[in-house]
């Protein structure tokens, strides 16, 4: 099945009338990539890195494309332009050992 953009329309609505309205959608070729990313307990990784790269067809290289921050429910999203590559994603969490308390800062 293949996907539509999404179409915004603006609507001027009046008191007592009624509006009838025709859409067409055009086929949407982009893609996306998206997931939550969870810590060996379980927890959702808040804060985590996730970075996506393409890999190069001739020589595997990975080309960095894109970074984002996970949410406080570990999620994230990247919209992919370019379906015909292959891509890798790598994720990078930190947690010290032994964090500063609450209000210092070294």
């Amino acid at each position: 099945m293949a996907a539509t953009k999404l179409s915004l329309t603006t609507l001027e609505i009046k008191p007592g009338t009624e509006t009838d309205m025709n859409i067409n959608l055009v086929e949407e070729v982009r893609a996306c990539v998206h997931g939550v990313v969870r810590l060996p307990n379980g927890e959702y990784a808040e804060n985590a890195v996730v970075k996506l790269f393409a890999t190069d067809p001739v020589t595997g290289n990975l080309i960095p494309v894109a970074f984002a921050f996970t949410d406080q429910f570990g999620q994230f999203l990247f919209g992919i332009e370019d379906t015909s590559l292959e891509y890798k994603v790598k994720v990078f969490h930190y947690v010290p050992e032994n964090p500063l308390p609450t209000g210092t800062t070294s």
